[in-house]
């Protein structure tokens, strides 16, 4: 909850002009990178009209969604609603969701479901244990049991795409992203599981939780850390562009 229509072309002035230089040095010609914002609902339609000309490597995504088409659910957003702003990705059970707003993982597969009935967005799912699962050793089984509950009414089916965002609570705005090494061990878990019990087309397993200038190039360096979800660190223009540039800098 950052940012008004204003600050938002602020932002893209800064950042565009960046990823301009970037974009366009001989030695990026052919980026291989992703990059999806994730405004305010209120300024979707804005955000996209502005990145609509970078659309072969910029994306679009909501903060959230609700499981229904229509209908009297007021302060909710609808996939058709996000779509008709160019949404190509929603996040879903984010912690914050969990944890502020109570979203449990039952409400999650409703949403999971709805989008995938729907077929045109892709779910960012987002999972993760908090300290004291990490202390007692518990987070494969307690990250294994939300992707199994958010899963479980598409489990019968052939899942297109998918990218799971593992935040464990505890690194999530501390300032003590979990070490590089233990997110491998985390992220290659996340992927085995996934592999050994859904059908997916397509899978990424990025990170989130205190990503910054200073630990991107090591986590991308990992082999299972397809990305990343980055929280705080993304409201400055110029810190997020060198977490990106950094990014994509790293041959994987």
């Amino acid at each position: 909850m950052n940012k008004t229509a204003v600050d938002i072309k602020k932002y893209f002035a800064v950042f565009l002009d960046k990823a301009n230089g970037f974009k366009n040095k001989k030695s990026f010609n052919n980026l291989d990178v992703e990059l999806i914002f994730s405004p305010p609902f209120v300024s979707l339609c804005e955000t996209y009209e502005i990145i609509k000309p970078y659309l072969d490597f910029a994306k679009l995504s909501s903060q959230n969604i609700y499981f229904e088409k229509s209908g009297a659910y007021t302060g909710e957003i609808s996939i058709d609603m996000v779509k008709s702003c160019g949404c190509t990705h929603a996040i879903l059970g984010h912690s914050e969701r969990r944890n502020i707003f109570k979203e449990n993982d039952e409400l999650i597969s409703k949403k999971i479901e709805a989008v995938y009935n729907d077929g045109e967005l892709t779910p960012i799912l987002c999972v993760g244990e908090n300290l004291d699962k990490r202390r007692q050793n518990g987070q494969e089984k307690f990250v294994a049991n939300q992707l199994s509950i958010g899963l479980n009414l598409v489990k019968q089916k052939v899942i297109p795409s998918l990218i799971v965002a593992y935040e464990p609570v505890w690194a999530i705005g501390t300032g003590m992203p979990i070490k590089a090494d233990d997110g491998e061990v985390m992220h290659k878990f996340i992927r085995s599981y996934l592999n050994s019990n859904y059908s997916i087309r397509e899978l990424r397993v990025i990170y989130g939780g205190s990503v910054t200038e200073a630990n991107i190039v090591e986590l991308m360096s990992k082999t299972h850390i397809d990305g990343v979800l980055v929280g705080g660190a993304s409201l400055d223009p110029l810190i997020f562009y060198n977490i990106f540039r950094l990014a994509s800098e790293q041959d994987k």
